[in-house]
């Protein structure tokens, strides 16, 4: 090839390559463009959509319609449903008020109940309430519970009292303990005293020490001060 030749074609292809940069960018903004109508959350250009995409993007809005609907958002337009979404939603719906009764939450709409959801909601109110007996926390409703749960909730408050009693946290009431556990309670506070002395915590009260626990506290402290 002449010199000639080779020139006009390194000239074509130099001449060719911002026609390539050209196309890149402008299908990079397409699909740019594309990317945005598709996420809800951004501007949306139709004019730079094929009319395929508009249809893609149409089909994406009223699925993510149909999802805020089934979830019960607030951005749920029931008109763009179609009778099979109306459905699905009006069973979505359903469930969710009953699960909402069943939990006890305010949001609970009994007259869309039927007699049996209603049975149904009855006995897991009774069984929250219990629930909330046993542990000593909300509101405990006495009057739902029966002869025998009675007795299951004051034998549960009164082992909690022993035991905040013993572990000195929360409240206590020595008054509801029996003199067998009352002393137990006793033992349990000097020994628990004891520890905190030869540990040297600042919570040791040594006038509630015997001569012989006031010399093992004494060496401990000399104890801690060598290895100091």
């Amino acid at each position: 090839m002449t010199f000639t030749g080779l020139l006009f074609v390194a000239l074509l292809m130099t001449s060719s390559t911002p026609l390539r940069i050209a196309a890149q960018s402008s299908e990079s903004l397409h699909f740019k463009a594309l990317a945005s109508c598709l996420d809800e959350f951004s501007n949306c250009d139709h004019t730079a959509l094929t009319p395929q995409e508009r249809q893609i993007v149409q089909r994406a809005d009223r699925d993510r319609n149909f999802l805020n609907c089934l979830y019960g958002f607030f951005d749920c337009e029931k008109k763009q449903l179609k009778s099979d979404q109306r459905q699905d939603l009006a069973r979505a719906t359903r469930d969710r008020n009953i699960q909402a009764c069943m939990d006890g939450l305010s949001e609970c709409e009994r007259a869309q109940l039927n007699s049996q959801e209603r049975q149904q909601v009855a006995l897991a109110a009774k069984v929250h309430n219990l629930q909330s007996c046993l542990d000593g926390t909300g509101d405990c409703n006495q009057a739902l519970l029966s002869a025998q749960d009675k007795q299951i909730v004051a034998d549960a408050s009164h082992d909690r009292d022993l035991q905040n009693c013993l572990e000195a946290l929360g409240e206590c009431d020595q008054t509801q303990l029996s003199s067998q556990e009352r002393a137990y309670v006793a033992s349990s506070t000097l020994d628990h005293n004891l520890r905190e002395c030869l540990d040297g915590s600042e919570f040791c009260n040594v006038t509630k020490l015997d001569p012989v626990q006031r010399r093992e506290v004494a060496q401990a402290s000399q104890a801690r001060k060598i290895q100091n």
